[in-house]
């Protein structure tokens, strides 16, 4: 497929700042313009150009000669299919009496300038991104980039050759539009409708799967029983996804029926390409509609990284899938390449609910188009703080929309206001409600605050217990970057510190590091404690005990990924003794042994009586005969002492 072609339209003229132009007329051969070959030179100069002026940026593919034959045909084809398309373009708007663009699309990284602040920048050289390549929905400076970029995506062109005669353009198949056959209206595989009712009940009980609703849907077994289109199947095979998780089993059904949906399950349980998939098919729909340059789906999440690490899945998931383009709408980066990119005709918007405001404030989205919106982390999105920014946005949107909220823990108190916002909703259990993650082996550890630093240190010393990476959780920033040099000067392990304070480029740094394993040891604040995929860590250490049980229950989740294990060390005193009776509750049914500081303590069995009275007075509501006879004995001991 060419990049992206702009059109003047009629009166108004639409503003798309990355498109291609041509510059000149193509029916004067005179003034065509010349093929450049590209040189070893060519290449060595570019690079040395741009590691002068960009000295951040990363070597650039050096392609041997074989290899720059090969790219240097792509890039004549992919002019000539650009040229072609403008042509076809500029003979349609000659008949309508529409100005021309002249502008030509730049063939070479080297014909490119560099970007202003707040531009686009190109994926591979840091050039200005002036276009979008429509495969990999990536920035790119010019043909030759875009050349390489699908190279490194591993999508070489297909061309289908015609014989000369024919008279046809070879046509690219990298981008695939949908066929007219497929159906995107959910429909029921019919192996599932030939299961008996009983054989799904059993299903649902062997996979730990709980649903509560009217009509819900029966869970899938394979992707095959979507009926996904067979592009967005060959993305799943790419992407690892062999077989669906329980929890994608019943969600991804109910979500591609249209309802509403609170999903509840462990961490790292796969609740992210739970609803990536009905949003992707959503957007497929509303591509192939009316409504196919409106923006189709909203996701919102509290975290930066987990945005982030959402639109990279979704990317991955919709490669290849015509006009699915995603936005990224978070604070710490540039907001005019954001709105610089909300002019593409996005499809899906990942965003923080503050910057989604700010945006929305500025006019420059349409919110009408949508269709379905995800609530990630539903618990800390519908809390105090986040509450009315979430609410605030919902109220921009037309009533008809689906919507999934996920969480690992959804507290009965969140339940109750999601009811509000929601209709007739599927709720979809995996697991123990509320409680921590099966996979992880948690340790709780009696630690006075001057001990902690000693502690951690025979931790990371421990053969048996330290696997690099590993994440320990603090309270907060100042401790996080002292706690951080103190590992780095006595332990000598490559040590980084991740928390606000931090920009946005470093977070991210640091995020992509911890993940390629360059850091033996990252301290962090909650920032890392949510939703993120952090597959290669093994160890989590609670330094500070969460401020809740919930905050406990997800960060401890870092360590249990997609069904690996994994261990959570946690340090406990009397500072966390507000928190002694939740710790009891959740963690001893596990099989975690206490430490005999926390179960003997005098707080917690003062939180046991009070609680164990609480139980009281709510029976107590309840006329029952034990509670009659209770009373009839009060009365007799009353009058007897008169």
């Amino acid at each position: 497929m060419a990049l992206l072609l702009s059109k003047a339209m009629h009166g108004t003229k639409m503003f798309v700042p990355r498109t291609l132009k041509v510059k000149h007329s193509f029916d004067n051969t005179n003034q065509a313009s010349k093929k450049l070959k590209v040189s070893q030179d060519d290449v060595e100069n570019n690079k040395t150009i741009q590691q002068s002026q960009h000295p951040s940026l990363k070597d650039t593919f050096t392609p041997t000669e074989s290899e720059c034959g090969l790219q240097e045909e792509k890039i004549e084809l992919e002019e000539t299919l650009a040229k072609n398309a403008f042509l076809t373009e500029n003979l349609h708007h000659k008949q309508e009496g529409f100005p021309v663009e002249e502008d030509p699309v730049k063939s070479f990284k080297k014909n490119q300038r560099w970007p202003e602040p707040g531009e686009p920048v190109c994926v591979l050289c840091g050039r200005y991104g002036e276009y979008i390549c429509d495969t990999t929905d990536s920035d790119v400076c010019s043909l030759e980039c875009k050349a390489e970029n699908l190279t490194r995506a591993g999508l070489l062109l297909n061309i289908a050759r015609t014989p000369s005669d024919s008279g046809n353009q070879g046509k690219s198949s990298l981008v695939t539009p949908l066929d007219s056959d497929d159906v995107l209206v959910y429909q029921e595989d019919p192996f599932i409708s030939s299961l008996s009712e009983e054989q799904i009940q059993q299903l649902r009980h062997d996979l730990g799967i709980v649903v509560h609703g009217e009509g819900v849907n029966r869970p899938i077994v394979e992707f095959i029983h979507c009926g996904f289109p067979e592009i967005l199947n060959e993305n799943l095979k790419r992407a690892g996804y062999e077989v669906p998780t329980p929890v994608q089993m019943q969600m991804i059904p109910v979500g591609l029926a249209g309802r509403d949906v609170i999903a509840s399950a462990d961490t790292g349980s796969g609740k992210t390409a739970g609803f990536l998939l009905p949003v992707l098919v959503r957007a497929l729909e509303e591509t192939q509609g009316k409504m196919n340059h409106a923006t189709a789906a909203l996701i919102l999440t509290p975290t930066r990284e987990l945005a982030i690490q959402i639109e990279g899945q979704a990317k991955e998931l919709a490669r290849g899938l015509c006009n699915m383009r995603t936005a990224l709408l978070v604070g710490g980066m540039p907001l005019p390449q954001q709105l610089h990119r909300l002019k593409q005709n996005i499809k899906i918007i990942i965003a923080t609910p503050g910057r989604l405001l700010d945006i929305l404030k500025q006019q420059v989205i349409q919110m009408n188009g949508i269709k379905v919106v995800v609530i990630d982390e539903a618990d800390t999105m519908l809390k105090m703080g986040f509450q009315q920014q979430v609410l605030d946005i919902l109220n921009q949107i037309p009533e008809q929309y689906q919507t999934l909220l996920t969480s690992a823990t959804i507290p009965a108190s969140i339940e109750q206001l999601a009811q509000e916002i929601l209709q007739n909703p599927v709720r979809v259990i995996l697991g123990e409600k509320n409680r921590p993650c099966s996979n992880v082996r948690q340790i709780i550890l009696w630690v006075e605050e001057p001990s902690k630093k000693k502690k951690l240190f025979e931790i990371l010393n421990d053969r048996k217990l330290y696997h690099p990476p590993v994440v320990v959780f603090v309270d907060c920033k100042l401790g996080a970057d002292l706690l951080c040099d103190a590992v780095q000067k006595v332990m000598d392990l490559k040590t980084v510190s991740i928390h606000s304070d931090k920009t946005q480029n470093e977070r991210n740094s640091i995020l992509q590091g911890l993940l390629h394993g360059e850091y033996d040891v990252v301290i962090s604040t909650g920032v890392l404690g949510r939703g993120l995929d952090l597959v290669n860590v093994k160890l989590v250490v609670n330094f500070d005990m969460p401020s809740s049980m919930d905050e406990y229950v997800h960060q401890i989740g870092r360590a249990g990924r997609l069904g690996q294990r994994g261990t959570a060390i946690t340090f406990i005193n009397n500072n966390n003794k507000r928190l002694f009776l939740d710790v009891v509750t959740r963690v001893k049914p596990t099989g975690s042994l206490l430490p005999p500081q926390l179960t003997n303590s005098p707080y917690l069995h003062d939180q046991q009586r009070k609680e164990r009275l609480k139980e009281r007075q709510a029976n107590r509501s309840v006329v029952t005969k034990e509670y009659l006879i209770d009373i009839i004995r009060k009365h007799d001991r009353s009058v007897s002492k008169r």
